[in-house]
């Protein structure tokens, strides 16, 4: 899967009776997906009443650490250094 490549180009390789791209390729673009389903869960946790709970605070610290650019960065090399193999 290169990066521009639509995902569901992507899944019909990864069904497809090849090698690759595979299982590593897969599991890069999952975390990716999950890195930024969890970022958004967390932008919408800042309410007055999840500040006041200080589950904002909660929020803003795991969007603090979750590093989306480097996760896309790692599925496109799992995925390109899967399609030279």
């Amino acid at each position: 899967m290169a990066a521009a490549q639509p995902v569901s180009a992507f899944v019909e390789a990864l069904a497809s009776k090849v090698p690759t791209p595979g299982g590593g390729a897969a599991a890069a673009v999952g975390a990716a997906i999950g890195g930024a389903a969890a970022a958004m869960a967390a932008n919408y946790s800042q309410r007055k009443k999840d500040v006041d709970s200080g589950a904002a605070a909660a929020a803003q610290e795991l969007i603090a650490t979750l590093d989306l650019p480097a996760l896309l960065a790692s599925a496109v090399r799992a995925t390109c250094h899967s399609s030279l193999l």
